[in-house]
């Protein structure tokens, strides 16, 4: 039975912390699944380094907070945070859900947690079980009728359900049906929390990472406590508590929505004064309220700003193209470039940009970083292309190296620039670094402009001239079947026998050349020669000596014989006027018959030929299309002394 609606968090929220728990546990058991059986029997040695790796990290991120809390920001720039066990803690430091105090962060959980348990009284309103106004209609319209938020809860559950479902359908762990659940009721409460916003599409992609994240340390927590079982820390016991997944989980994703709120906001654009007179004068037209979508016109800056400053021959082609960034730009920042990356690289590419959280600028600037890792496939690719590598990002493409680059630019001073990770071409300084500037850059002129535009489009149209010649000369390479030469394909046998008389002629002629010059090197040597002299000398008769050898395989092959070429049915009736001929001729001069060799082609056993021409030869056997009339049976071969008959004998019929 499906449940929906408010029904559906009633039944799928616990109603307490010990039923959340033991969810939790049977969750770790389905995952496993093994029965509930006592722990197995660990190394002593191996467990205890396990615990003490445990230990040591969590007391060296309180040492760090309490020493400097800006090192936390750093490791998590430089990728430090991919094998820790405390990830979700480091997110909530970074996107300010908890504070550098480390000691006040019980409190700061508790308070959490208690708003997100008011959520559910506020929000999980059935009006069957309460007591409400007697004139409340269920087919209200009003806002303030509780049967009219009851359906409009539904049809949002409804929505949220639908596309929670489809998280990630390449990863097992969004199919589970504990996670699924807490990810509808925390993208239900959000929508309630802020109705400005509501539930947008592309919202349960950024819920699905961090929920991710929470889980797996919950999880290392449990394991941790399972082998430890004494001297636990209180703070870390409650700050990762498994009852507590979806507040916490909750925390985390309402601050970072906070965060990329104007990548979903859609603001609506005032009309003037005149398009408001002309509207009203204009009879039948209505006055529609326009609207645009924020992250268009920052994707439109990030165009003219930062890519046009980075790499201005692809800003160039971009534009010719006519390819806004906002086809594909609009997925990459909503999702946070969730669909580009697997799901570890993302977890990767989020520590950096949670650790900018104050400013947020780094999407901006990962944004370019890709566009600029595959330049030199847009650039030689015409618009359907160069669509296809946009909107489905390479899988290939290093994360790392593309966080670098982002950094850089975002950043110059601190990050260096990845070596050897880019080409860009770029004709905004075409003076040496060495010449001073004694005045300001002036600006172009529109007759510059036009001839730098010239210049991009001719080292496009090489670049793609150039590419296609690379293209056509690979087909050729990977097609098989071509042919080599005239009248023979390159897997031919007599092709392969023509080039191994031409390398047998090469190294006669290189073998009798080397050992002439070495004869006239020691003609011409003294007799208190260097030894390092003596030595190469000594090394090349060594090689006439490696050039000198006998080629074992035989240069000519005898070639298969050719089959006789007959119709269907003509051998039959070839043997049976040799049979009436024979019957005819006198016993004196009848010749006896004399077994005549199959016709097979086989194999020499010292061929030196490739496999690929036995793949084209095969074994050829001799074939007989022989059909069966209505008053025929098919022959039988016939036995003389233990072998088969050349001919097959044609049965006697019954007079």
């Amino acid at each position: 039975m499906t449940v929906r609606g408010i029904e559906a968090i009633k039944l799928y929220m616990p109603t307490s912390k010990a039923d959340a728990r033991a969810a939790i546990k049977t969750n770790i058991r389905e995952e496993t699944g093994r029965a509930v059986i006592e722990p197995t029997p660990v190394d002593k040695g191996q467990a205890m380094t396990s615990v003490e790796r445990y230990r040591q990290e969590w007391a060296q991120l309180l040492s760090n907070l309490d020493e400097d809390p800006e090192s936390l920001r750093l490791a998590a720039f430089n990728g430090q945070l991919k094998m820790s066990k405390f990830r979700s803690i480091h997110w909530a430091l970074l996107l300010r859900v908890l504070s550098a105090d480390h000691r006040s962060w019980v409190s700061q959980r508790t308070q959490q947690r208690s708003r997100y348990e008011k959520f559910r009284v506020d929000y999980v309103r059935n009006p069957h079980e309460l007591a409400g106004p007697v004139d409340d209609d269920p087919l209200s319209q009003s806002t303030k009728s509780v049967w009219n938020q009851y359906f409009s809860d539904q049809e949002l559950f409804a929505v949220i359900r639908q596309d929670v479902v489809r998280t990630f359908p390449g990863v097992d762990f969004f199919r589970k049906s504990l996670i699924q659940n807490a990810m509808t009721n925390i993208l239900f409460y959000y929508a309630r929390e802020h109705p400005y916003m509501c539930y947008r599409q592309g919202m349960h992609e950024i819920l699905a990472p961090i929920i991710f994240v929470v889980y797996s340390d919950h999880q290392s927590l449990l394991h941790y406590k399972e082998i430890a079982k004494t001297d636990i820390n209180e703070a870390l016991l409650n700050v990762l508590d498994a009852a507590y997944l979806e507040a916490d989980t909750y925390s985390i994703f309402s601050r970072l929505m906070s965060s990329v709120e104007s990548y979903y906001r859609v603001t609506s654009i005032a009309s003037s004064p005149v398009e408001l007179q002309s509207t009203s004068e204009t009879p039948g037209a209505d006055a529609e309220p326009q609207s645009e979508v924020e992250v268009i016109s920052q994707l439109n800056l990030i165009r003219d700003k930062i890519l046009a400053k980075q790499d201005q021959h692809l800003h160039h082609y971009l534009l010719k193209m006519e390819i806004p960034l906002h086809i594909f730009g609009i997925r990459w920042l909503r999702l946070l470039f969730g669909r580009e990356f697997m799901l570890l690289d993302l977890l990767l590419l989020w520590d950096a940009i949670f650790a900018d959280s104050d400013r947020f600028d780094l999407p901006n600037y990962i944004l370019v970083a890709m566009l600029v890792h595959i330049r030199d496939k847009l650039l030689l690719s015409d618009y359907t292309t160069s669509m296809t590598y946009l909107m489905r990002y390479p899988s290939h493409v290093d994360v790392n190296l593309v966080l670098r680059h982002a950094l850089h630019m975002l950043n110059p001073k601190q990050f260096d620039y990845p070596a050897n990770a880019f080409s860009c071409v770029s004709f905004t300084n075409n003076s040496p670094a060495s010449e001073p500037q004694a005045s300001p850059q002036r600006v172009r002129t529109s007759s510059e402009s036009s001839n730098v535009g010239t210049q991009i489009d001719r080292h496009i149209s090489y670049m793609q001239a150039r590419n296609a010649e690379n293209s056509s000369a690979l087909a050729k390479l990977q097609d098989v079947n071509r042919v080599a030469m005239d009248g023979y394909l390159e897997d031919s046998p007599e092709l392969l026998r023509l080039e191994l008389k031409n390398a047998q002629t090469v190294i006669k002629i290189a073998h009798s050349k080397l050992l002439s010059y070495l004869t006239t090197v020691r003609k011409h040597m003294g007799k208190h020669s260097n030894e390092d002299l003596s030595r190469a000398l000594d090394g090349m008769e060594e090689l006439c000596s490696f050039l000198d050898v006998k080629l074992i395989f035989p240069l000519h092959v005898p070639t298969a014989p050719i089959d006789e070429a007959l119709e269907a049915n003509e051998r039959k009736q070839l043997n049976s006027k040799r049979n009436n001929a024979a019957a005819i001729t006198p016993p004196i001069a009848r010749i006896p018959q004399v077994p005549v060799a199959s016709s097979s082609y086989e194999m020499p056993e010292n061929a030196f030929m490739h496999s690929s021409t036995r793949r084209l030869l095969g074994d050829r056997r001799e074939i007989e299309l022989s059909t069966i009339t209505s008053d025929e049976r098919p022959e039988q071969m016939v036995l003389q002394n233990g072998l088969p008959a050349a001919e097959p004998q044609q049965p006697q019929r019954p007079q």
